[in-house]
């Protein structure tokens, strides 16, 4: 390893983000191949990253032989960025602001894939109400 290292959860990031590129459950050595920098982590401390993240729930290994293991994601990471953003606003006091002050920081673009994604909702709602 080199003089550089890495942010605190920054090496398991950039697992995942890797994770999240492939379609089917992959080994570590794949892993290792999709780092995009030069410093690329050792063998054995993705096996460690990987078994960390397992325990944490965010990946699942799939064995096929002892020698032959794969891990996949367990959620995409829509799924985990909604998941997030969730418990922030459940630990906040004020809804209201919190939601009021994202909504001040999305783009035009963004707010009307929110305001879609909210319309079938609110039809829903109000077909319940009358």
């Amino acid at each position: 390893m080199s003089g550089r290292t890495r942010a605190r959860g920054q090496l398991e990031a950039e697992v995942m983000r890797i994770l999240w590129d492939h379609e089917d459950a992959i080994g570590a050595r794949a892993i290792q191949e999709g780092f995009r920098d030069e410093h690329v982590p050792a063998y054995t401390t993705l096996l460690t990253v990987l078994d960390r993240l397992e325990k944490k729930g965010e990946v699942v290994r799939i064995a096929a032989s002892p020698r032959k293991v794969r891990f996949r994601p367990t959620r995409s990471d829509g799924e985990r960025a909604g998941a997030a953003m969730l418990s922030v606003l459940e630990g906040t006091g004020n809804r209201e602001e919190a939601l009021l002050r994202f909504a001040d920081h999305l783009s035009a673009r963004d707010a009307e894939m929110l305001q879609r994604a909210l319309r079938p909702r609110s039809t829903t709602d109000r077909r319940r109400a009358g």
